[in-house]
């Protein structure tokens, strides 16, 4: 009876210390949207939604990303058109390719389109890396192509810094 009790605590408490919660609907995860509240500057924030326990998580939180933030203080990243056309997971590197319309994005806005998506789909397991394709195709004015959520700074870390 106690190896069950220490066995269900500990598994307690490694359900506790990851960064998605569960919920009796499904699992919590963080998705990133935009918000002009910091300082009158756009940056990303989350906002936490719940995938039902049967939805496939990249496929889910990528529709969450299109649909769009519920709060009314939050709008999207990426723009309206865009759509999900196919994903792989390959060695740690999540590689999602948008309809071509996301290739009009440039400078800030891509860069905040990226790390809405980098952000919110690095939380599930065995996704240390993402890339994004429009249409197939790298966009070759990034100055790089693969990233990681410890790339971007957080609401946070930009209060703390001052910025």
């Amino acid at each position: 009876m106690k190896r069950i009790i220490l066995l269900s605590l500990a598994l307690l408490a490694l359900v506790s210390a990851g960064c998605v919660q569960a919920s009796r609907e499904g699992p919590v995860y963080q998705v990133y949207f935009l918000s002009e509240e910091v300082d009158r500057d756009l940056a990303l924030v989350p906002e936490e939604r719940t995938l039902p326990p049967e939805t496939e998580p990249v496929e889910g939180l990528l529709a969450l990303l299109l649909e769009g933030p519920e709060s009314e203080e939050l709008t999207r990243a990426i723009p309206n058109g865009v759509t999900l056309r196919e994903w792989t997971l390959t060695d740690g590197v999540l590689t999602v390719d948008f309809s071509a319309r996301y290739a009009a994005l440039s400078g800030v806005a891509l860069t905040l389109a990226d790390y809405s998506v980098v952000n919110t789909l690095c939380q599930l397991d065995g996704v240390e890396a993402v890339e994004i394709t429009a249409d197939g195709d790298y966009l070759t004015y990034r100055d790089h192509q693969r990233m990681t959520a410890e790339e971007t700074w957080t609401v946070e870390e930009m209060e703390e810094e001052g910025a």
